[in-house]
């Protein structure tokens, strides 16, 4: 997801169609059955919003787009026309739609195609309906659909009773096809342990659906939720901000957000959260996993949030891990410090980048792989003979992160937590001899200063560790939001959509 500052990267689209071709006993739009006259304005609504999508995406930024109707939008022409026009757009990644998966699948491609439709952009959203469908029509469908190069993910609300069934479709799904599951809204009670673990045997994803982050406004403007009138919303659940899609004028404000929690997919999908990527590719929404091999991780603003590990993202890394990933830290800190920062979750992972790079760990099935990249020979020989080389007046203290009595690591602690300024800095750094200098590097977080090897770095790391665990990096991820995770971030920058997930 991008940051705000007036653009968007995923719009989720609502026409005024409220009708359903099944009966499902829990739905309310099953019990509707809109008119001609209402088909008729949803597919001229429909058609408007389509035409006015290029200036408006264009300029906020949209690189995708879903369908979220009240019913089953893919049994009406208009949207697979509609779906098609986008798909050419070469400045659209993905378009979709959630869908029961009941049309011809022959028929609607057919269509799509004959629009000029690019299935390699198209994401469908498909939910199991076990009163309307059985297992094996469903499945052949899904098979259907991935034999045309469609990326989908398959869906059902956890109903206790269901279980049994929902395990049969996993079973019978084309390998590479994810589920995932829904709690029920409607249970009035706790899952038990019994029907947590079978759920969880079904969809490893699923703790996230019991661990919904609070509502945060900063972190939900990377998409927006448009209705059928032209009626902006930050998301399916946030109010209504009086804005007009048709009308409005310049960059977006920063919608605001009134929900304690982002209690369904469709609100917590579209948050700017460093996780989700890592879980569902470049548009999450779309719900479709992409399970990397390996994933790298900063700490602090990414895994820690106000000094503590939030419930969702404590969910978020053990869905990964249960799928396979080996997760690492990427981090600024020492091994030492992480371990007391995060002893909640580090159990799940399998080694990390610590020291700003100086000090590597992987935990594999041969024993513990290490390496440190120490500072060079001639600093460690002016540091043990100066007295506090860099102390300057009580300005700061010194902390000396060794192995094996070699330094690898240099920290200079602000008083009072001050935080440094780049010209104080720099002073400091004028200090060191110029031929240590030149082995060097340092960076500023906050109150520290960091002196590590020029040699050391988040994405040297990266890259070395994906070398000894044998995997090439389209196969791995990462996530941070600090300067020093700029360079790691930049060796996946032009990774690709979740083709490279379960479905490609």
């Amino acid at each position: 997801m991008k940051d705000m500052n007036g653009t968007t990267d995923t719009i989720l689209y609502r026409g005024s169609l409220k009708s359903c071709n099944y009966s499902c006993s829990y739905c309310p739009f099953s019990k509707h059955r809109d008119s001609e006259k209402e088909l008729e304005r949803d597919e001229i609504q429909w058609q408007r919003f389509i035409e006015s999508l290029p200036g408006r995406a264009r300029a906020w930024g949209v690189r995708a787009l879903m369908v979220v109707p009240y019913g089953e939008a893919l049994l009406h022409l208009w949207y697979w026309e509609g779906l098609a026009k986008i798909s050419r757009w070469d400045w659209m990644d993905a378009a979709g739609a959630q869908t029961n998966l009941s049309f011809s699948v022959e028929e609607a491609l057919g269509i799509f195609r004959k629009k000029g439709g690019d299935t390699g952009k198209l994401r469908l959203w498909a939910t199991f309906h076990p009163e309307m469908v059985s297992v094996e029509i469903f499945a052949q469908k899904c098979a259907a659909v991935k034999e045309e190069g469609i990326l989908l993910s398959v869906g059902a609300v956890g109903v206790p009773e269901d279980l049994d069934v929902i395990r049969r479709l996993k079973d019978a799904l084309p390998e590479g096809i994810p589920l995932w599951i829904n709690k029920m809204d409607g249970l009035k009670r706790p899952y038990t342990r019994e029907e947590r673990e079978r759920i969880l045997e079904l969809d490893p994803y699923f703790e996230l659906e019991s661990a919904y982050p609070p509502g945060e406004a900063a972190r939900c403007q990377g998409r927006l939720f448009v209705e059928a009138d032209g009626n902006v919303r930050a998301c399916s659940l946030s109010p209504s901000y009086g804005i007009d899609w048709y009308t409005w004028e310049g960059p977006l404000p920063v919608l605001d957000c009134r929900r304690r929690r982002c209690s369904c997919y469709l609100a917590y999908g579209g948050r700017q959260d460093p996780l989700l990527p890592l879980l569902y590719g470049a548009h999450p929404l779309f719900r479709i996993p992409c399970r990397p091999k390996a994933a790298f991780l900063d700490i602090e603003g990414t895994l820690r949030v106000g000094g503590r590990i939030p419930a969702h993202t404590r969910a978020g890394l053990a869905a990964l891990f249960r799928e396979g990933t080996a997760l690492f830290f990427a981090t600024t800190l020492p091994y030492g410090e992480v371990l007391k920062r995060c002893g909640q979750i580090v159990h799940l992972f399998t080694g990390g980048i610590f020291a700003g790079g100086a000090h590597l760990r992987l935990r594999g099935a041969a024993g513990l792989r290490e390496e440190f990249i120490y500072l060079a020979d001639e600093v460690q020989s002016w540091y043990d003979r100066a007295a506090d080389p860099f102390l300057s007046g009580g300005a700061f203290r010194i902390l000396v992160y060794r192995n094996e009595g070699r330094i690898y690591k240099i920290t200079l602690l602000r008083s009072r937590r001050r935080s440094w300024e780049a010209g104080e800095a720099a002073e400091v750094w004028a200090s060191v001899p110029e031929a240590c200098r030149e082995s060097l590097r340092y960076f500023l977080e906050g109150a520290c200063m960091q002196i590590v090897s020029a040699q050391a770095d988040k994405a040297r790391g990266v890259v070395l560790l994906c070398e000894w665990m044998g995997i090439g990096l389209s196969e791995a991820a990462a996530a941070g939001d600090q300067e020093e995770d700029r360079g790691m971030l930049g060796l996946f920058a032009h990774a690709p959509d979740q083709k490279k997930g379960e479905n490609g």
